[in-house]
């Protein structure tokens, strides 16, 4: 095998039919000296934990050597092309692919604009996969190209990666996308926006920069010299992915409408940014380095995502963008949710993050009965294991502390685990943090909420509410209307509805969807209805009463007489004043 200086790898990637969702990909190969080699499209992307099958995308594919003559080549696995070289140094790999998944921010091509997500398109062998890359796109027409590549030797759509990992986490975007460049405290930053929305790009910008603000002195360091925002603005949009130097945010025209939406489409900024370090630079073992062909199994997902989520919301507090009685109402109503959630009382935080191959992304019917949340309860337990630091060294150190602490001693190739956590944990506060880890991160027990909230002189306070939870989750299957899930403790619970019960009638009249919702949502305390259903082709009715259980409904105030730690804590911890 060549010394990998000596390889020469060149992609070109072009797309002559926008409307086809075609894209075309050329790989050279120079230098190569080898029998065969094993071309690999991953089954994954980095972000998203569940297998896509890239490699199903693949509409046509050919190899030739240096003198344009075929060179024989077979699938070995469903990822997997083996190309026999017949000793030619040079090679040509050309293959097509579709793509029109933007919604998933894999890979997507229409009239409008391209967009890839570097696992999702790009071919590598591993054996040169720290090899140096060439890129060079030929975009449609006048479409241009954003990304967080740098250009090579100034040549206009031209790129230099060190390797294929950095390729494929650097995502392109390609169209007439509006970017706004600007400079913050030395490193080049740059907003591309895709879609319409009425926004003011200064304001836009001063926000954003009061986040890269914020998290960049949180960290204590900046792992790039440029950084790419690219926004999706359609009217399907929602959420983000992380990448090595930039994010892909997905977001609708609304978030510019109100104050509101506007601090979400924020914590959406800061929750990718913070990825930035946390997850990309600070990374679980389980994902270190990645293996594209398979899963990546880690119990630390609730940490790295949901801890994430966590910082989030605070880092856009601390900046200045949030009110304190916005970021109390959230926590208020996340105490509700893991309170009432009955799947936290049966799948742990660790178990949830190792199964987010095989359950948190599948969207399975029994989810919210039977599976956590590292995202949701995620955040919370990194909320109580920051306020249980605080209080322990009497707010000498906190979480913060320890993810600083542990970006240091795991940098990029060297994963940390659940462990290392504990261990930090307990060196900085001179305490055990097993037992900790145990109930809340490995077990199954409930949060203690106004035990932890205390620490910061808050105080949580239940105003039940009586409130019908009918627990009918519906999905229509052709022209039939289908119960997709029944939420344990719910009102239909206990009526006897089942999943994949057909509904045919409301109050012997034909069942319509629209107004099956409309009815359920609008129905009073003490109102009946009789559900028409076939249960395996046998028709029975049943009936729905409206009774109203209490639930907690909660809200965070601060206590009338706290002691000065209490103060302390709370005012470090969110960083402004009692």
């Amino acid at each position: 095998m060549p010394s990998l200086s000596s390889l020469s790898i060149t992609y070109i990637l072009s797309m002559p039919e926008p409307s086809s969702h075609i894209f075309e990909v050329k790989i050279e190969f120079d230098n190569i000296k080898e029998s065969h080699i094993d071309l690999l499209l991953p089954v994954w992307r980095p972000g998203r934990y569940v297998v896509f099958d890239f490699s199903s995308g693949v509409i046509e594919f050919n190899a030739v050597d240096g003198n344009s003559a075929p060179l024989k080549w077979k699938k070995t696995v469903k990822c997997a092309w083996r190309i026999e070289t017949n000793s030619a140094s040079g090679m040509t790999v050309f293959y097509r692919l579709y793509a029109n998944e933007f919604d998933l921010r894999t890979r997507g091509l229409d009239e409008d604009h391209g967009f890839v997500n570097g696992t999702a398109v790009f071919m590598y062998c591993e054996k040169f996969r720290y090899a140096p890359i060439t890129l060079t796109v030929v975009p449609y027409k006048d479409w241009h190209v954003t990304t967080g590549l740098e250009n090579y030797d100034n040549h206009p759509d031209v790129y230099s990666a060190p390797d294929y990992d950095f390729l494929a986490d650097c995502p392109l975007e390609i169209g007439k996308q509006k970017d706004h460049s600007f400079e913050f405290e030395g490193k080049k930053y740059t907003i591309s926006f895709f879609g319409e929305a009425e926004y003011n790009i200064e304001n836009v910008i001063m926000s954003i920069s009061k986040v890269i603000k914020q998290e960049t002195d949180f960290w204590g360091m900046i792992p790039f010299d440029k950084y790419v925002f690219i926004i999706h603005c359609t009217r399907q949009g929602g959420g983000g992915t992380e990448h090595i130097n930039s994010t892909v945010l997905d977001i609708t025209p609304k978030v510019f409408e109100s104050d509101t939406s506007y601090k979400g489409f924020l914590c959406l900024v800061a929750h990718e940014f913070f990825h930035t370090w946390n997850v990309k630079q600070l990374r679980p073992v389980g994902l270190t380095p990645y293996d594209y062909t398979k899963e990546n199994y880690t119990e630390e997902l609730w940490l790295a995502e949901g801890g994430t989520s966590y910082f989030d919301g605070l880092m856009v507090l601390r900046s200045g963008q949030s009110s304190i009685e916005d970021f109390l109402n959230e926590i208020a109503r996340s105490a509700e949710e893991e309170r009432r959630r009955p799947g936290n009382k049966v799948q742990s935080l660790a178990g949830s993050s190792f199964d987010a191959w095989v359950k948190f992304w599948k969207g399975l019917p029994q989810r919210y009965d039977f599976e956590s949340d590292y995202y949701g309860k995620g955040a919370d337990v990194a909320l109580v294991l920051d306020l249980e630091i605080r209080n322990r060294t009497n707010n000498k150190h906190s979480l913060d502390e320890v993810l600083k602490t542990m970006l240091h001693r795991f940098p990029p190739g060297k994963g940390y685990s659940n462990y290392d956590v504990i261990s930090t944990c307990d060196e900085l506060t001179g305490s055990s943090f097993r037992q900790f880890f145990d109930e809340y991160v490995y077990g199954i027990q409930p949060i203690d909420w106004e035990k932890f909230l205390a620490y910061a002189g808050l105080e949580l306070v239940n105003q039940e509410i009586s409130e019908p939870v009918i627990g009918l989750e519906l999905e229509r299957s052709g022209d039939k209307i289908l119960i997709k899930n029944v939420v344990a403790g719910s009102l239909a619970e206990k009526s006897k509805f089942v999943r994949s019960d057909e509904i045919i009638s409301v109050d012997g009249v034909r069942a319509v969807y629209d107004d099956i919702n409309e009815g359920l949502r609008t129905m009073k305390q003490g109102n009946t209805i009789v559900l028409g259903i076939f249960r395996n082709d046998k028709f029975q009715e049943i009936k729905l009463r409206f009774d109203a259980p209490k639930h907690p409904k909660y809200l965070i105030r601060k206590i009338d007489e706290p002691d000065e730690m209490q103060k302390k804590i709370f005012e470090d911890w969110l960083k402004v004043k009692w």
